[in-house]
């Protein structure tokens, strides 16, 4: 099985524009850049000069047509949303009274209450779908063998801004242990992505909503969902010919070299391709790491570090 310590570790989007993009990741969400290097930005929680630790990787793509307007984002496998997981519920409540005085309405999406989590939901200036989200306690979520309850109804507003009465507590950046806590991925066919992340990435099938499901390492909610809203006959990722918003890949960091040494070869044992050579070219700054692609032509880098 794979190492209950598996977590999401960091988004790598492509946009259209990266200044405008800046602008709203760190003035709206509050992170810091990393480091930078060509069209490329790596940005965090916290300054630090070290890119490894980056959760959250923008690029901007060369001769993009016209950025994408709400009903006209394509019908393609790829990013639902990535979520950003907040330590505690209070830095939720701040985020939520940042989003009331300093979000364009434009961005904004909605809120809920999933039970074992607290949700709000936006999107970037290139429709990439952001959750920004607080746990619950794991002692209040309600498993039936290794299954949790999960629900989506109205946030009960007014009694997380109970958390914000401090005025002295506003959101400014996000804060310390802030993490990507999952991924949800538009997919074509859900039987055929839980042959990929539950059989062959050996994932826990934690949840069922209608139209997706949810999965997880360990005893968490879930690290990934896949649902098929957008229909059944949605061509794969990479048919996006690499030149439009949206994402380039998501990664799965594990516990230490040899898991991930054993994970490479479930995966070339499902005849699941392989790629080491871009890894090393692109991202030398993981001590091992290597990209394979889902059933759905989803990139994904699986990396090991010490961080």
């Amino acid at each position: 099985m794979i190492n209950p310590n598996l977590k999401i570790d960091h988004v790598h989007l492509k946009v259209s524009n990266l200044e405008k993009s800046l602008q709203f990741y760190r003035s709206i969400l509050g992170f810091k850049i990393v480091s930078q290097k060509e069209k490329t930005v790596f940005l965090s929680s916290s300054i630090n000069n070290d890119s490894s630790i980056s959760l959250v990787v923008l690029t901007e793509i060369k001769n993009i047509a016209t950025p994408y307007k709400f009903q006209h984002k394509p019908r393609i496998a790829g990013l639902y949303h990535f979520a950003i997981l907040l330590p505690e519920r209070r830095y939720l409540a701040y985020f939520l009274r940042h989003i009331q005085k300093n979000l364009d309405s434009e961005y904004y999406e909605g809120m809920a209450d999933h039970a074992v989590s607290e949700s709000i939901y936006l999107h970037d200036p290139d429709l990439n779908g952001i959750e920004v989200y607080s746990d619950r306690d794991p002692t209040e979520w309600k498993w039936k063998e290794n299954t949790v309850h999960m629900i989506t109804e109205p946030l009960k507003v007014q009694d997380l801004l109970k958390e914000s009465s401090d005025v002295n507590n506003e959101w400014n950046e996000l804060p310390p242990g802030t993490s990507i806590g999952h991924v949800h991925l538009h997919v074509s066919n859900l039987a055929k992505a839980k042959r990929f992340y539950k059989d062959i990435l050996e994932l826990n099938h934690t949840a069922t909503y209608p139209g997706a499901y949810f999965f997880a390492a360990n005893r968490y909610h879930h690290h990934v969902a896949t649902n098929i809203w957008l229909g059944e006959n949605i061509p794969p990722a990479y048919n996006d010919g690499n030149n439009k918003p949206g994402l380039d890949h998501y990664a799965i960091k594990l516990h230490n070299k040899n898991d991930l040494f054993l994970l490479k070869d479930r995966l070339l044992e499902f005849k699941i391709y392989v790629d080491e050579k871009m890894a090393e070219k692109e991202d030398n700054q993981f001590f091992s790491s290597f990209y394979a692609y889902d059933f759905d032509g989803i990139k994904i880098q699986f990396l090991y570090n010490n961080h």
